[in-house]
């Protein structure tokens, strides 16, 4: 299971390689989950993965509570407030953080970051499991960013794989 896994998380990998793509990001903020959220949780994104620049930018905009995620040394997630002030974030490996204590509130929407997403809501994300263990314990609204040749029919998972609300692609907003 794991070595198809890797197959895919490795073809997605490459293909990223040739560039990122144009998001419309107003699928998401025009969405009446959106819209009711007061608190969103989203990610800083690297390397070949969608831009999440602009997304935070409109999540601050829209006078909701941002936060961001913090790796812990047991590789789970804590989520902290981040303001879009640059000098606040601190970088764990390729990762760039929020400085400041951990969020204890509700979370009302989860922008998590995916490699593909399948017709069923099943996310193979880099591997780890961190989002996958967050997402167990969550009960809003998540939602991943993919291109649109990320949407695959079915994926391989395992019993600790968790879905997602929704996948935004660069052109729409897919419930499951």
């Amino acid at each position: 299971m794991e070595n198809t896994k890797s197959n895919f998380r490795n073809l997605i990998r490459e293909r990223r390689s040739g560039g990122k793509s144009k998001f419309d990001f107003n699928l998401l903020i025009s969405s009446p989950d959106f819209q009711v959220a007061q608190v969103v949780a989203s990610y800083r994104s690297y390397g070949n993965e969608p831009d999440t620049k602009e997304l935070n930018e409109l999540i601050l905009g829209a006078s909701k509570r941002l936060l961001l995620p913090v790796l812990k040394p047991d590789h789970s997630l804590e989520f902290r407030s981040w303001s879009g002030d640059l000098t606040s974030l601190k970088v764990n490996g390729k990762i760039e953080e929020p400085i400041g204590r951990e969020f204890s509130g509700a979370i009302d929407m989860m922008v998590v970051p995916a490699l593909a997403i399948d017709k069923s809501g099943n996310r193979l994300g880099q591997g780890g499991g961190s989002y996958d263990r967050t997402l167990d314990k969550f009960k809003g609204f998540s939602v991943a960013l993919i291109n649109e040749d990320e949407l695959v029919d079915q994926l391989p998972t395992e019993s600790s794989d968790r879905r997602v609300s929704a996948a935004l692609t660069p052109t729409r907003l897919i419930r499951f």
